[in-house]
């Protein structure tokens, strides 16, 4: 499978309301990916939403800003204003329009909370988002510890992402392999991207979701 294969079922394949895991290994260039190729890809097809854990997917950003050559800088400029974000923990964001900010927890009920409010936030947009980027989810859970797990389990459970697309970019060598399972295991699909190549954890079959 190469990467266009990734990219054409992240684009193509996926209905609203899946959790599309895309695993990396910290020595990939996911910024690369994330910015250059899928996040203008969505944009061009819809409303994008990021929810950045911890200012990760601001660093991913700003990696990849320095990367930038000055002609390509308009195109980052012109995706930059059509992102919305929701920073949950400490961070200052160097893209997009910011429209909530949380403090992370791991007590449940403030989590909960915070998982309602942000749901409800995004909800309530004037155009309803298509996609969902999350970033720094598995650095939170890394810091939280397993009871983070255990309250998204709950929140999902409790209150389903029907009415968008979620595509969460998880750091999988920060997590043990039981996390990563259950993330797998809630999720429609996984990728693991590493510097040999892409593997596909977990794709729906054919006729699946019908």
């Amino acid at each position: 499978m190469v990467m266009s294969s990734l990219e054409e079922y992240l684009l193509g394949e996926v209905e609203r309301g899946e959790i599309i895991l895309v695993e990396y290994s910290p020595r990939v260039p996911l910024e690369e990916f994330a910015w250059e190729i899928l996040a203008p890809s969505l944009a061009e097809r819809g409303e994008v939403v990021v929810v950045d854990f911890l200012g990760v997917g601001s660093i991913l950003f700003r990696n990849y800003e320095r990367k930038t050559p000055g002609k390509e800088y308009r195109r980052l400029l012109e995706l930059m204003k059509k992102l919305k974000v929701v920073q949950i923990g400490p961070s200052i964001s160097n893209y997009g329009e910011v429209i909530e900010s949380l403090v992370p927890s791991e007590d449940s009920k403030s989590f909960l909370k915070n998982y309602h409010t942000l749901i409800n936030r995004i909800a309530k947009l004037p155009s309803k988002p298509d996609y969902m980027l999350v970033f720094g989810f598995a650095e939170h859970l890394y810091f939280g510890g397993d009871v983070v797990l255990k309250n998204l389990l709950t929140a999902l459970a409790t209150i389903p992402i029907e009415d968008w697309i979620v595509v969460a970019f998880i750091n999988f060598e920060v997590l043990k392999p039981e996390q990563v399972a259950i993330l797998e295991g809630v999720s429609s699909a996984a990728f693991r991207l590493t510097k040999e190549g892409i593997e596909i954890r977990k794709v729906k079959g054919r006729g699946e979701g019908e």
